[in-house]
């Protein structure tokens, strides 16, 4: 809870300082009861377990001549009526703010926490309570400055990045007797610098634009001390064919480079664990790659923008090595519903990409997330039917380097009495962790991981202090690590909203989820949650 604390006031504190008298400020700190019961529903396990809830958080907005954004945050505690379970934790929250003290210069902030999918090629439950096995609970934060001016013709831009992600307090996969015990539970510190200059189209008499940029990534992995780094500068030019089409194209040079350090071995080559029969580094050896790639860069792309409203840009061309595909859309159907669709081609680590992805989410969001915590709950909804974002480092947490390909695509709407949210993606990952020493067990060279999630939001306003909120989430996983095997979890809930006067207010909630694959039964696991809360 210190990590969460600390994170939100960095958030926070920049963005309140520089607030003006004037600023439409709303904090909300509040305080929660909650009872709840959950249940195996197909009786294969005979078991059910009541737990009492106390919760603490703040919802917050701010709305000024510099400053805009958004807190959500919540801590949960869990008390256990049965002996035969523990306790439970949960931290929940995002904060997105961006201060813009003059029109060139901005700082931009962004904090996230949640449970996450552990990784490992095994199963995650839908909800978590009382079973939160293979899962973590994530923080991450990602905080810099950007800079963008025009010097006559000439655009000017930079920005830096720094992102820092803690994962833990989760899911540990004992290899048997003997064998190493693996854990997600690492940190990861990510530096990101970029600066570019150009001309637009028609810019010194030319009929096309021109732009020279560069960039630079650093990523620190504290387990066996692992690094990745990334440079690469490039030349780009646009060419308006039409008054809605302009060509795209783009050459230049990069350098990506991953290592780490070895295991502690015995003189046999056997792994040396420490007390709780984890794996050590060797300090002594030099270093081990993971990933070495350098080359030419190229793609060619078309921009398509028939309005204000629409936006589609596609590119295709060779990076790492290999071929590459990556694009955008983005169309505002009407002035409460949009959708988003990006398609992404990276070498990267969990933290960046966790951290990259909340640094794009809008300062303005839905906060209808269900009051049963979730692990499968990765996209963001814009509020009053603005654009959102999806997460998709959430759908596995890793501390190995991977290049990760996909696509999502995010639609937000709100209309009368209903606000909506609808959220799709696929994600492949290819991780590029060596082989440590001769032993196959620590083999995830060529390893892969696949997913494809959805989530969905309906809430219906009835009344001026009662609302309704159904919510639905399902995933599918495959991955070859450890010879797992592909399984569904799905479910869904039911909330009912109520205030009972300007402070206080209760919810009612009902769940159910399961899963199918892995080689294990389906269960349906309920779960019905009551709560009171009160608002300061």
């Amino acid at each position: 809870m210190k990590r969460l604390a600390l994170s939100a006031a960095l958030l926070t504190l920049p963005a309140l300082a520089a607030a003006p008298a004037g600023a439409r400020t709303s904090i909300h700190p509040y305080i929660e009861a909650q009872q709840v019961f959950t249940a195996d529903l197909t009786g294969n396990d005979q078991d059910a377990v009541t737990y009492t809830g106390l919760s603490a958080g703040v919802d917050a907005t701010l709305d000024g001549a510099h400053v805009q954004g958004q807190i959500d945050y919540r801590y949960d505690h869990y008390f256990a009526w049965s002996h035969k379970y523990q306790d439970t934790d949960t931290h929940q929250g995002l904060g997105v703010i961006t201060y813009k003290p003059t029109q060139d210069l901005s700082f931009d902030a962004a904090g996230i926490a949640t449970r996450a999918s552990g990784g490992f090629g095994r199963r995650s439950p839908g909800f978590v309570f009382g079973d939160d096995s293979n899962t973590e609970q994530v923080y991450a934060v990602q905080a810099g400055p950007s800079y963008a001016t025009r010097v006559g013709d000439i655009g000017v831009s930079a920005d830096y990045r720094f992102g820092w992600t803690k994962t833990g307090s989760g899911s540990d996969f004992d290899l048997g007797p003997g064998q190493p015990v693996l854990q997600n539970d690492f940190t990861t510190i990510s530096n990101s610098v970029y600066a570019s200059a150009g001309t637009d189209p028609g810019g010194y008499g030319l009929p096309f634009g021109l732009k020279l940029s560069g960039g630079a990534n650093r990523d620190q992995v504290h387990f066996l001390d692992a690094r990745l780094d990334s440079y690469f500068g490039r030349a780009d030019a646009t060419l308006p064919v039409s008054t809605t089409v302009a060509l795209e194209g783009g050459v230049g040079w990069e350098e990506n480079k991953a290592s780490s350090r070895q295991i502690l071995t015995d003189a046999e080559g056997n792994a040396i664990l420490d007390d709780h029969r984890h794996l050590q580094a060797d300090k002594s050896k030099k270093r081990q790659l993971t990933y070495d790639q350098d080359g030419l860069i190229w793609d060619v792309g078309v921009l398509w923008r028939p309005s204000a409203r629409t936006t589609l840009e596609v590119h295709g061309g060779r990076r790492y090595g290999e071929t590459v595909v990556f694009g955008k859309f983005e169309h505002q159907i009407n002035a409460s519903s949009a959708v988003e669709v990006v398609a992404y081609d990276d070498v990267t680590s969990f933290g960046r990409q966790l951290t990259s992805g909340i640094g794009a989410l809008p300062d303005s969001f839905n906060s209808y997330s269900p009051p049963i915590p979730t692990t499968l709950s990765g996209c963001v909804f814009g509020a009053n039917g603005g654009q959102g974002g999806c997460l998709p480092a959430l759908n596995s947490v890793s501390s190995d380097f991977y290049r990760s390909r996909g696509v999502w695509a995010n639609w937000s709407s709100s209309r009368g009495l209903w606000t909506y949210g609808l959220g799709v993606g696929y994600d492949h990952r290819h991780y590029l962790a060596p082989v440590y020493g001769e032993s196959s067990l620590f083999a995830f060279t060529g390893a892969n991981d696949q997913s494809v999630t959805i989530n969905g939001v309906a809430v219906r306003k009835l009344s001026s202090v009662s609302s309704v909120s159904f919510n639905g989430l399902g995933a599918w996983y495959d991955s070859d690590q450890f010879g797992s095997t592909p399984y569904w979890v799905y479910g869904g809930a039911v909330s009912y909203y109520r205030d009972f006067g300007r402070h206080l207010s209760g919810t009612a909630s009902v769940s159910a989820s399961s899963s199918a694959g892995d080689n294990r039964d389906n269960d349906v696991i309920g779960t019905a949650l009551v709560s009171i809360r009160y608002t300061m």
